[in-house]
């Protein structure tokens, strides 16, 4: 069994410290009423650990998401697949409903012609027995853009910023997950920034300041305030207005009424209206937003179509991570799985394998924001002198490179993935990291040398391209 060593981080001691039950955080919740027993059942509470502090934050429940079968649905369960995937990767999917037929390289997709392309798709339809006339999409992954664990602290001040304007907080959490998930401030190619996405018309209209020195729509609580207004001002009457011209029941907390909500929000009151005119529906529900996938109308087009599927998939995403650990909600899945190693929890699999796969861990959780380089090097630091322990070495700066990652190309790869994230400084850093536990890599040199140019840094970029040269130059005499 692997020696249990001594952390600094104060978080990850208090984690070594939890039973196979979450030990302390969970033996104080038991004092108190459960999550799923609380007085208000629109809200879950939940212990919220992070790399510096543990607190308890409020979200708003989902469970109509099971118990109505929204997660049985082929649109959810293939948006929930494109979140969760590289976007290296693609699947090539059934445009109406979704279902997908095969995954492939996306980059090979995309060096293909037209002609090549049409003729693969055809193979396909002919292998899955589909109609000439059925419509093929190919949609990449998304992993890099929905960091929905990282969200989880700003979804909850939002929460409360809603709960505060009198406005349901499901559309806080519901927004933050689909629009910027674990971003304060992006701005779209349409000139939507912040958040909520809020077009600057909308948040000068509702008070925010945007002008050349101050962007208010940066600022979660300003940006709640004006995407609260909107709803309550604008979306909920709009949908309320187009139910009861066709003399349909709703309720403001079904999830398929605040569903209709998020169509008015994101294409526009008047678009969803071109839409349910065409559609003329006599009854609400399920099938009203079903019917609303295969609509198109006006400004209500296939990315408004795809708005509620998007919103469902990053709902059942967000409650698998709520719901991962009982009341208690992990951002570091390096440190949950380290605590776990060290509490014999994990079966199965022998201590180095272990420990390898917490390095994965740690890895994805620099990836998606959780960690910063610094704590992710700490962190790798400990587990490459525990493997080096494992296999009886001297403890040696040579035996700590070859433990971990082996070969440049592993960090390369996650510095990849980092740019795709426009996390530059984070991908800097691990790079130069790579430079000096490999300072033969010509390659790691070159792409210091590409990150660098996309940030401006021209005499750093220069710099490394001709480090790169040199040590091409080297190797080929």
């Amino acid at each position: 069994m692997l020696k249990k060593v001594k952390f600094r981080n104060p978080v990850l001691i208090a984690l070594l410290a939890m039973t196979a039950g979450c030990g302390r955080i969970q033996q104080a919740e038991a004092q108190q009423p459960p999550v799923s027993r609380t007085s208000d059942p629109l809200f879950v509470r939940k212990v919220v650990v992070s790399t510096d502090e543990t607190v308890r934050m409020q979200f708003v429940n989902n469970q109509a998401l099971y118990t109505e079968r929204w997660d049985s649905l082929a649109q959810p369960r293939f948006w929930k697949q494109i979140m969760c995937l590289s976007p290296d990767s693609c699947i090539v999917n059934v445009a109406k409903s979704r279902t997908p037929l095969t995954t492939a390289c996306y980059r090979d997709w995309c060096t293909q012609s037209e002609a090549e392309k049409s003729v693969y798709k055809n193979q396909l339809r002919n292998q899955n027995g589909l109609d000439g006339s059925d419509e093929l999409f190919v949609t990449n992954g998304k992993r890099e853009f929905y960091e929905h664990r990282k969200s989880l602290p700003v979804i909850a001040k939002a929460v409360e910023y809603f709960k505060e304007y009198n406005v349901d907080p499901w559309y806080a959490q519901t927004i933050l997950l689909i629009e910027s998930p674990g971003k304060q401030a992006t701005k779209s190619y349409v000139g939507a920034n912040g958040p909520f996405q809020l077009m600057k018309s909308v948040a000068v209209k509702y008070g925010l300041k945007v002008n050349n020195y101050v962007d208010e729509r940066a600022d979660l609580k300003r940006a709640a305030y004006g995407a609260s207004r909107l709803i309550s001002t604008i979306c909920i009457p709009k949908v309320k207005s187009l139910l009861e011209e066709q003399n349909i029941p709703y309720k403001e907390t079904d999830l398929w009424f605040r569903l209709l909500v998020m169509h008015a929000y994101h294409a526009g009151g008047g678009n969803l209206a071109c839409a349910m005119h065409k559609l003329r529906p006599t009854e609400g529900g399920q099938q009203l937003i079903r019917d609303l996938w295969h609509t198109s109308a006006g400004g209500f087009q296939n990315e408004s179509q795809n708005y509620s599927q998007i919103a469902l998939a990053a709902l059942w995403n967000f409650e698998e991570i709520l719901r991962a650990d009982g009341d208690t909600v992990f951002l570091v899945q390096g440190d949950r799985y380290y605590a776990k190693i060290q509490r014999n929890q994990i079966k199965g699999i022998d201590d180095e394998t272990a420990l390898r796969n917490c390095l994965r861990k740690y890895e994805r959780d620099m990836v998606d924001g959780t960690i910063s380089f610094a704590y992710f090097l700490d962190r790798t630091q400990d587990l490459r002198t525990e493997l080096v322990a494992i296999k009886g070495q001297a403890l040696t700066q040579e035996n700590l490179r070859i433990i971990y990652p082996e070969t440049d190309h592993h960090y390369l790869l996650l510095a990849r993935e980092l740019m795709m994230k426009r996390k530059s400084d984070e991908a800097i850093q691990l790079l130069r990291y790579n430079l000096e536990s490999f300072p033969e890599s010509a390659q790691t040199a070159e792409t210091l040398s590409k990150v660098y140019r996309a940030t401006g840094e021209m005499g750093l970029s220069q710099k490394y391209m001709a480090k790169s040269n040199e040590l091409n130059n080297g190797r080929s005499r």
